[in-house]
């Protein structure tokens, strides 16, 4: 029988180029619509997208600091992500634990690019995968199937 994963994906430096905007440490909380104005990262992107339509139960996990880049990211997710259900996107606030968020107990793979998150979530014993912008979602893809 095949195992039913949930992916958990961030989505800044995952799959929405945060580190390309100048400054963008300095400007994302305070900035109208910084986060709905990132360029994505096509092909982890696409990786997510495939992972939806082969039926995975994919989340995005990502945190933010305040209501307005609530908004600017859910929008971005309609944008680039239009096949997400609004259940699957998942936003907590900034300094929150990803692993708290999971929605089941096993099978809980998380994408992210903070090394602290990964952390985390293997030490409640799920499995985590540091993403860089140039290091792709799909080589891991081919491990979890």
């Amino acid at each position: 029988m095949k195992k039913t994963y949930n992916i958990y994906c961030d989505m800044d430096g995952v799959i929405a180029d945060f580190n390309r905007p100048v400054n963008a440490v300095a400007r994302f909380e305070t900035e109208k619509d910084f986060f709905y104005n990132l360029q994505p990262i096509k092909h982890n992107l696409q990786a997510i997208s495939k992972l939806i339509e082969n039926g995975y139960n994919v989340y995005i996990l990502s945190a933010s600091p305040n209501d307005r880049c609530d908004n600017d990211k859910r929008r971005w997710l309609a944008k680039y992500l239009p096949n997400l259900k609004p259940t699957q996107i998942i936003i907590m606030r900034n300094g929150q634990n990803k692993a708290d968020f999971v929605r089941t107990f096993e099978n809980n793979i998380l994408f992210d690019d903070y090394h602290k998150n990964i952390k985390d979530f293997e030490n409640r014993g799920f499995k985590g995968y540091q993403i860089k912008k140039y290091y792709t979602i799909q080589r891991y893809v081919n491990q979890i199937n």
